[in-house]
């Protein structure tokens, strides 16, 4: 019973209200444009053509396109250093040195050593003059005379000089023995000389070979000496090692007038060539092996950090850090709603926060295939490359990047504000001025939006008036 009370209770609630909306309307259609209540516009805009960016935006840091760690591959104490923090130095510019006075040294001596192989070559591959020949020629007569005296042994000088030191060696022993015996003849001739007269006197009798002094001793070892090398200078055979060795410096002498006759043979140039170029690698691994004592820029940038001090031994990690100053970029995160209107090459515009009053521009150059998942929160990295700019821009500033995804010219758009979204079901729209007291509510189709216009691609016309107006103050009923 109370079911139906309640029922028949509504019906009549909802009869009462539908009359008196007809009254209303009614009452409003029957009274003169002139006594009908005003509606208040808040705004109004005359519809015509203009040019529409949509853009994303997102936020990131300033970042150098190249930063690299450059270090020494020789450890030695730092010799001096020629850059400072903040320098611009070009790729090839040397940054700081070690001392280093071993490999330096190493390096001077292979020098010289390809300027003397070079030297040689010069002198082996150049064509022989008159007078190379003739000091040639005249070592080849100079080896052949040493070789033939060396085959022959002693000459005839030498050998006479043997027989006479033999033949003195003898007057000395016969010295000595003179001296021996001259007071046992002196003796003798004394009793001789006083015999004659009558007087008898008595001598000794002694035997010579029983009174041999050391003097004579000496001086008999001494002719056998000189006999034995009188002998022996007679008898002596070619000296063999004279002999090679003459032999030697003749085919040397021989080899080289043959050379400058003739020229270098094949085997003897490519010798020459080998040797060259031995000297010239000894070099060439002496300037690298010194190479690695000094630091150099491997690219045009800037001095970010120095980490070396003069005479101390640089550190392993990295010595300084560069910074390719000429081109930057910035990683940007772009929410997975928009990520599919984001291509490599569009367009954008960086503020910094820094720099407020600076607008620089970039491209898109990288748009990530994998997103970033936090928590719920799905996004893409997108890479802006700067554009050239000689703004004062530092690695690390904060920028908001504003990707333009589509730009149209010559379109219908308007305000977002003047654009009613219908909640239940999503269709757009937008009051339109037919009179000065007539207003009326259409439907419209949106194209491209952004945060402050939306494209229409059908339901307005140029030079419609589109107002805003409160909605307690417009009855969408009235025609």
């Amino acid at each position: 019973m109370k079911r139906v009370v309640r029922i028949t209770v509504i019906v009549l609630v909802l009869a009462v209200v539908a009359s008196a909306v007809i009254m209303y309307v009614r009452f409003q259609g029957g009274l003169p444009s002139s006594e009908r209540p005003l509606v208040t516009v808040e705004d109004q805009i005359v519809v015509g053509e203009t040019d529409l960016t949509v853009t994303v935006s997102a936020t990131g840091a300033i970042t150098p396109a190249e930063q690299l760690s450059v270090t020494f591959d020789f450890s030695a104490p730092v010799r001096e250093i020629l850059v400072t923090e903040g320098q611009v130095v070009k790729a090839g510019d040397v940054l700081a040195r070690l001392d280093a006075p071993d490999l330096e040294n190493t390096l001077a001596t292979a020098q010289l050593g390809l300027t003397a192989q070079q030297s040689s070559y010069d002198a082996l591959t150049r064509p022989a003059r008159d007078v190379d020949i003739a000091v040639a020629e005249a070592a080849v007569t100079a080896a052949q005379a040493q070789a033939a005296s060396a085959s022959l042994g002693a000459d005839s000088e030498q050998i006479e000089i043997a027989r006479l030191q033999a033949e003195l060696s003898r007057n000395q022993l016969w010295q000595a023995q003179l001296q021996r015996d001259l007071p046992a003849a002196a003796a003798q001739q004394a009793a001789d000389q006083a015999g004659a007269l009558g007087f008898s006197v008595s001598v000794p009798q002694t035997n010579p070979a029983d009174n041999v002094t050391s003097a004579i001793t000496q001086a008999q070892n001494g002719v056998a000496l000189a006999d034995i090398n009188a002998t022996g200078v007679q008898n002596t055979p070619a000296d063999v090692g004279a002999l090679a060795s003459a032999n030697a410096q003749l085919v040397a002498a021989q080899n080289q007038l043959d050379l400058l006759i003739n020229g270098p043979t094949d085997l003897q140039l490519q010798i020459a060539q080998t040797q060259l170029q031995i000297a010239a690698l000894a070099v060439q691994q002496a300037e690298n092996t010194l190479a690695k004592a000094v630091l150099i820029a491997p690219i045009d940038g800037v001095i970010a950090k120095n980490n070396l001090v003069v005479g101390e031994v640089p550190p392993q990690s990295a010595a300084m850090s560069i910074i390719d100053s000429s081109s930057y970029y910035v990683d940007v995160a772009v929410d997975e709603t928009d990520i599919v209107s984001v291509a490599v090459g569009q367009s954008v515009s960086l503020r910094l926060d820094a720099l407020p009053d600076v607008k620089i521009s970039a491209k898109v150059t990288r748009v990530a295939l994998i997103p970033v998942r936090v928590g719920q929160l799905v996004t893409y990295t997108v890479r802006v490359t700067l554009d050239p700019t000689d703004a004062p821009i530092r690695v690390g500033m904060t920028t908001t990047a504003t990707i333009v995804i589509n730009q149209l010219s010559d379109v219908i758009a308007i305000p977002n504000r003047f654009i009613r979204i219908d909640s239940v079901s999503q269709q757009a729209y937008v009051t339109i001025q037919e009179s000065p007291t007539q207003f009326k509510e259409i439907p419209v189709t949106l194209g491209v939006r952004n945060d402050s216009q939306s494209e229409i691609t059908s339901g307005l016309a140029v030079d419609q008036t589109v107002v805003l107006v409160p909605r307690e103050s417009f009855n969408p009923i009235d025609n």
